[in-house]
This record gives structure tokens, sequence and C-alpha cells, in this order.
């Protein structure tokens, strides 16, 4: 169902409560919330602004509205970060040269407040549930200076081995680093994504700290991987390391142990994000 007017709720990350408000798009809606900005919009941190990529005709009047925000918060000298995600922008139109010129003209456009504002660009759809989590965890981590650390630390971590990806979750599935094999295609994210999920939920129901498994995409390449949990005070991680697999499967758990080796890194660096 549409959203009416202002639905508020709230939720913790890495320790901190966060007020989250989902604004309603209707247009009666959208006209009140500029006509008593001060009572809608003062004290945001952050924003999603959500734009239909398959609603051409509607371009024009959702960067005109939120032209109209941003001018808001200029005017204040509100120091907002913005991420813009082009939605259903679904796997037939990763390859059209029309929309893509489309977005591309949007950004641009959008572009003249990048000195005012961190303005970031997303495309999401439902059919990759990954798309969305990762524009939400890439906004979120706007907040967390040294949240780009353990991304940075994965990246090193995986020039000495066949890294398929490195990754470290929150128990909500937000993403506060992560390094994927250059190139990797979508389904073969959509896969790992599926993969974590189901994973995640098995930890939790046995009550376990760890998990290895080994699978396939559908090209016939294997990989294998662990899941495993960090634990910092009340607050829940998990690290999801997986790597191709070699003909020698011992190689394989070598390596893995290797990779492994430096968790004591990764759990440093979470200290420091959270404290």
């Amino acid at each position: 169902m549409p959203t009416r007017r202002i639905a508020r709720d709230t939720f913790r990350f890495l320790g901190l409560e966060f007020s989250r408000l989902d604004f309603g798009g209707q247009r009666i809606y959208r006209e009140d919330y500029l006509k008593h900005p001060e009572k809608f919009l003062s004290g945001i941190d952050l924003i999603f602004y959500v734009i239909d990529a398959q609603d051409f005709d509607r371009y024009i009047e959702s960067i005109d509205y939120l032209e109209e925000i941003l001018l808001y918060f200029k005017e204040r000298q509100e120091d907002v970060m913005v991420a813009v995600l082009f939605h259903k922008f679904d796997p037939q139109f990763v390859d059209d040269v029309e929309i893509n010129k489309r977005i591309l003209t949007l950004k641009q456009a959008l572009t003249r407040y990048s000195n005012h504002f961190d303005i970031f660009f997303f495309e999401t759809t439902i059919f990759d549930i990954k798309s969305i989590m990762d524009a939400f965890s890439s906004g979120l981590s706007m907040l967390f200076e040294k949240i780009e650390m353990v991304s940075n630390l994965f990246a090193e971590i995986s020039k000495n081995y066949n890294t398929i990806l490195i990754s470290l979750f929150d128990a909500k599935g937000i993403t506060l680093g992560e390094y994927f094999r250059p190139h990797l295609q979508l389904l073969q994210k959509i896969k790992i994504y599926e993969i974590y999920l189901d994973l995640q939920k098995r930890i939790v129901s046995e009550n376990r700290t760890l998990y290895e498994f080994s699978d396939k995409f559908e090209n016939g390449e294997r990989f294998s991987g662990i899941v495993e949990v960090l634990k910092f005070g009340n607050l829940e991680f998990f690290l999801l390391f997986i790597i191709e697999e070699d003909e020698d499967l011992q190689l394989t758990v070598t390596i893995l142990d290797k990779i492994e080796a430096a968790k004591p890194q990764m759990e440093n660096l979470i200290m420091q994000i959270i404290q």
C-alpha cells in the first residue's frame, strides 16, 4: 500500500539508534513537505531519493522536486548526504542504451550540486535484492568515516588469492564493507547473496558460529567459502569469504585458512568503527 504522509520508525546500526522517515510520494503530500520544510526536513542527515527508472515521463518532475529539496538545505547550510536510487532498473535494462543515456543525463543534471552535497547514485531492482541492500548499506556507511577502511582491507587481502568475495554484514544484512572480484556477473552476485541469506538463517537457527560451504555457478565454476560470526558485546556481525576452488582441495582449504588469519585486523577495524 502507498505510504500515507510519513511513516516513522527506528532501527539500530553499529550500536546507534537511527530514526527512519518514509515520505509518501503523492502530490498532495509533496506539496505539503515543501510548504513547511522546517517541519518535515529539519535535522535530516541522509536522504534516499527514489526515482522510477522506467517512468521517463516523470524524470523532469522528479529532478525538479529533488532540486527544490536541495535548495532548502543549501539555503539553511545544512550538511546532508544524498543517495539517488534509480529504481526498477530491472536486468533487461542493464544493456539498454536509451534508458542508460537518460539516467546519465539526470546524473549530470544533479552534479551541479556536488559542491554543496555528497551525492551518490545507484541502480536498484527488486529482482536483485543485493542492489537494494548495497544502496542502503552505502548510504548508511556515508555517516561513518572509518567504514571505508573495511573495504580497503578486503581489497588488500584479496590481492594474493583467487578471491571472489569478502564481505562483512551486520545482523540485518547491512554491508559494512566488501570486495567483489572485478567483472563478476549479476547472476553470480545474486547467487552469492542468496547463499549468504540461507547460511545466516542456518547459523542463527542452529546456534553456530561458523559455516563452511561449497557450490558452483551456472557456468560450472566451483567455489568454496566460510561464513563466520563475530560478536562484540550485544552486536553481531557476519564475515563471508568466498574463493575460487582449486583442483587441489587441500590448497583451497589452505587459502581459506590464510584469509581467515587476517580476522584480527578485521576485528580491530570493527572496534574502531563502533567505539
